[in-house]
């Protein structure tokens, strides 16, 4: 019988839209994880360790809308998310082809594709492409996984750009928990669930001791009439 992990659900909801406020920015690339050389293995280290292009520092004068994660997902329940970015400081050129991008990664259930979309590892990684890094704003979609796979953490880089050049863009970064079932710790049934009381447990076990006993108290008796024996 599976047995559910408890947790503190009341802590993790205080995490459901959580603006990091720390200088973190991720390598860009104008065509997201399409672009030759970014891929997957740049999208694993760009939401583990973060970089240095662009802007070193994020200013924290930007905005952004966060909508469609549910505080608590239904397992394999289809969700569209919004995200809007925007940043005062940062003033597009009209004639821009380029005005913001992102990424995001998810630790349960799996970002759908789509044809304004990089899609990346069965759909844990999403950015944008170079179809969609004219604009900033996007909506995706993600699937809920199924009961018992816990909770779902997102992790979104977001880039605000002016079109012209790498000086003068910034990056934002958030976190986001979308609360699931309890994940499934152990498929082994316990000795009680087995029909195993605790009385029976214990006998068990004192038979077995004895049992050690005897066997030792054997040896010695029988090695002891040996050592008389030869002398």
């Amino acid at each position: 019988m599976a047995t559910n992990q408890k947790g503190t659900y009341a802590l993790l909801a205080i995490l459901l839209i959580t603006v990091m406020s720390v200088g973190m920015s991720v390598n860009g690339y104008p065509a997201g994880g399409d672009q030759q050389g970014a891929g997957e293995d740049w999208a694993k280290d760009s939401i583990a360790n973060g970089c240095s292009c662009h802007m070193d520092e994020q200013l924290d004068e930007g905005m952004y809308m966060l909508d469609g994660i549910p505080s608590k997902y239904v397992p394999d329940t289809t969700y569209n998310i919004s995200l809007v970015i925007n940043d005062t400081n940062v003033i597009s050129d009209p004639e821009a082809i380029r005005y913001g991008g992102f990424l995001a990664e998810v630790s349960e259930g799996a970002f759908q594709t789509g044809a304004l979309y990089w899609i990346g590892e069965g759909g844990k990684y999403i950015s944008h492409n170079a179809d969609s890094n004219a604009q900033r704003n996007w909506t995706f979609q993600w699937t809920a996984p199924s009961e018992g796979a816990g909770d779902a953490l997102f992790t979104i880089y977001y880039n605000v750009v002016n079109g012209v050049g790498t000086n003068g863009d910034q990056w934002g970064y958030i976190s986001s928990v979308s609360i699931g079932t309890p994940q499934v710790v152990s498929e082994e049934a316990s000795i009680h669930e087995l029909g195993v009381s605790l009385m029976q447990y214990w006998i068990a076990l004192l038979a077995i001791a004895v049992v050690f006993v005897m066997i030792l108290l054997a040896y010695v008796v029988i090695r002891g009439g040996s050592s008389h024996y030869r002398g």
